[in-house]
C-alpha cells in the first residue's frame, strides 16, 4: 500500500533506538566486578576464644597467669599464636607495670590487637616501633613484613622479609616466609581472563514488531504503522579482561586495566534500506592511572579511553576520567564510590546511528560477605546524557543487586547472578514522537561456571541475559531480547 511506504519515513526510526546503548555499561560493569572477585582474596575472620579473664587457654585446658615476667612473657606469645585476642589486652597491660620488661613485646603485642581491629595505620606504627627497639628479632621483623604486606607496601614488604630471613628464622618459618615473597611476585604479575562463546540471541535489534493503524476509513486503514520484526541469531562472542598493579613505593601504585569484549551475529538486517545492517558489535577499554591502595581503603583516578565497532565500522572514540573509592569497613562490608565524565564522539559513518554527547555518572555501592565462598553486592547509579538537544538528552537512575557464591568441592562450581532496575526520562518533548519519552528497563544476567572442570586450565561458563525494556512510546522503544551462550574461559 501507498500509505505504508508513507510511513517508512517514521519507521527510520530504527534510528530512534541504537540498540545496545544500556547493555554496554551493564556489561562492562558485570565483567570488571567478575574480574575483581575471581582476583580479590578473600579471608575468613579469625576465630576468637574466650576463657575467663586472667587465665589462658593451651592445648584445651586453662591456666591461671600470674603477674610475673616469666609467666607473662609466653602467655603473650600463645595468646598471639593462637589468636585469643581478648585476653590478650590484660597480659599486656601487667606486662609493662612489671620492671625489666620488653617494651618491643609489648608494642608488638597491641600492634597485633590494632591489625585484628582493623586499624592498620596504628598496626604499622607500633610495630615500626618495636622494630626500631629490637632491630633483629626475628619474630618482631617476620610480623612487620606480614602487616606490609597485607597493607599492599609490596617493595618495603620485600626489604623486610629479607631482613627476617637474615635474622636466623626457623626451617618452617623460612619457607611461609617464601610463600609471601612468591605471593608479592604473584600480584605484581597480570592477572584477569580470557573467554570464547557460542550461542543464541533471540532478538538481536532489540525490535518489537509492533503494529498499529493511525487512520482508518469505513473499516479500510488508510494510515498504519509497523515496527521492524525481532531478528533472532546464533552467535559468537569473546571476553578478555586484565589487571595489573605496579608498586611505585608505599601504598602508591600504577594501575592499568585493559578489557575488550564482543560479538558477532550470523545474521544481519534483512532490509537492505536500513541504516544498521550488521548487529555485530566489539568494545575496546583502556583505564591507565593512579591507585593508592591500603589494607582498608583504595582511591584510583583513571583516565578512560573507549572504543566502539559496529556495522562493520568504528561508530565511536569515548575518552573520560574515572574516580573510584572503595573502605572496607571490616572484614565483611565494604562501601564503594565512583564518578566518571565522558565525552563520545562519533565517527563520520557513525554519525548515522547516534550524535556526540557527554556522559556523567555518579555511583555508590556495597557489598557484603557472610562467609569466604559467598558475597552479596548493591548499588545505586545516577546518570545524565546530554546532547546538542535538549530532546535527546536524559537523566536516568538505576538500582543494581548481585550475588556471588563459589561453592565447595572439587567442581569449582560458582554462580553469579545480577539483577538492574533502570529508569530513563528524556530532557523535552519531542514534537515527533508526540510525547517526552521515559523508559524503564529490567536487565537480569546470570553466569554458572566449574572452574574444577578444566583442560589445559580452561573451564566451562553458561551466561543468560534477559532485558525488557517498557516506555511510554512502547511501540517504538519497548522490546524483550534473552541472549545464552556456553563460554570457554580461561583465568590467570
Amino acid at each position: 500500500m501507498s500509505c505504508r511506504h508513507t510511513a517508512a519515513w517514521l519507521l527510520s526510526l530504527a534510528g530512534l533506538v541504537v540498540p545496545g546503548a544500556w547493555a554496554d555499561d551493564d556489561d562492562t560493569r558485570f565483567l570488571q566486578d567478575q574480574t575483581r572477585r575471581s582476583i580479590e582474596q578473600k579471608t575468613q575472620a579469625e576465630g576468637e576464644l574466650a576463657p575467663p579473664p586472667g587465665t589462658l587457654l593451651y592445648e584445651g585446658q586453662r591456666y591461671a597467669v600470674p603477674s610475673t615476667l616469666e609467666a607473662l612473657t609466653p602467655a603473650i606469645y600463645v595468646a598471639i599464636n593462637t589468636q585469643q585476642w581478648t585476653q590478650l589486652p590484660e597480659f599486656v597491660a601487667r606486662y609493662r607495670a612489671l620492671p625489666g620488661h620488653r617494651p618491643a613485646l609489648a608494642n608488638m603485642a597491641d600492634s597485633l590487637l590494632a591489625r585484628f581491629a582493623g586499624d592498620y595505620p596504628q598496626a604499622l606504627q607500633r610495630m615500626q616501633q618495636a622494630s626500631e627497639q629490637e632491630p633483629w628479632d626475628a619474630r618482631i621483623l617476620l610480623e612487620l613484613s606480614r602487616l606490609l604486606f597485607e597493607d599492599y607496601q609490596e617493595q618495603r614488604a620485600q626489604v623486610s622479609f629479607a631482613r627476617a630471613l637474615d635474622a636466623g628464622l626457623p626451617p618452617e618459618v623460612q619457607l611461609l616466609t617464601e610463600q609471601y615473597q612468591q605471593a608479592m611476585d604473584l600480584r605484581a604479575d597480570w592477572h584477569g581472563g580470557v573467554a570464547l562463546g557460542w550461542g543464541y540471541n533471540d532478538n538481536i535489534n532489540q525490535a518489537n514488531g509492533h503494529y498499529s493503524c493511525l487512520s482508518q476509513f469505513a473499516g479500510i486503514c488508510l494510515f498504519e504503522r509497523q515496527m521492524p520484526e525481532a531478528i533472532g541469531s546464533a552467535l559468537n562472542n569473546y571476553e578478555l579482561a586484565l589487571q595489573r598493579r605496579v608498586n611505585l613505593g608505599g601504598n602508591h601504585n600504577l594501575q592499568i586495566r585493559p578489557l575488550s569484549y564482543g560479538t558477532f551475529y550470523q545474521r544481519e538486517n534483512p532490509s537492505s534500506s536500513a541504516s544498521l545492517q550488521d548487529y555485530s558489535t566489539n568494545l575496546a577499554m583502556l583505564q591507565l592511572g593512579y591507585q593508592y591502595l591500603d589494607a582498608r581503603n583504595s582511591l584510583a583516578l583513571s583516565p578512560t579511553l573507549e572504543h566502539f565497532y559496529r556495522n562493520g565500522h568504528g561508530e565511536y572514540l569515548a575518552h573520560g576520567l574515572l574516580l573510584e573509592g572503595s573502605r572496607a569497613l571490616d572484614q565483611r562490608w565494604q562501601l564503594g564510590s565512583s564518578l566518571e565524565a565522558k565525552r563520545y564522539r562519533y565517527s563520520d559513518r557513525g554519525q548515522s546511528l547516534g550524535a556526540d554527547y557527554e556522559q556523567f555518572q555518579w555511583g555508590l555501592s556495597a557489598s557484603f560477605a557472610p562467609s569466604s565462598q559467598g558475597s552479596l553486592y548493591a548499588g545505586l547509579d545516577l546518570t545524565r546524557k546530554r546532547y546538542a538537544e535538549d530532546v535527546a538528552s536524559s537523566r536516568e537512575w538505576a538500582l543494581r543487586a548481585g550475588y556471588y557464591h563459589a561453592f565447595e568441592g572439587r567442581a569449582g562450581l560458582f554462580v553469579n547472578a545480577l539483577a538492574i532496575y533502570r529508569e530513563a526520562k528524556n530532557e523535552a518533548y519531542d514534537g515527533f514522537l508526540g510525547a517526552q519519552r521515559e523508559d524503564r528497563q529490567q536487565v537480569y544476567i546470570l553466569g554458572m561456571g566449574a572452574k574444577g572442570w578444566s583442560l589445559a586450565g580452561i573451564s566451562p561458563e553458561l551466561r543468560l541475559r534477559h532485558s525488557i525494556n517498557h516506555s511510554n512510546l512502547d511501540w517504538a522503544f519497548g522490546f524483550k531480547q534473552t541472549e545464552l551462550s556456553l563460554m570457554l574461559r580461561r583465568d590467570f
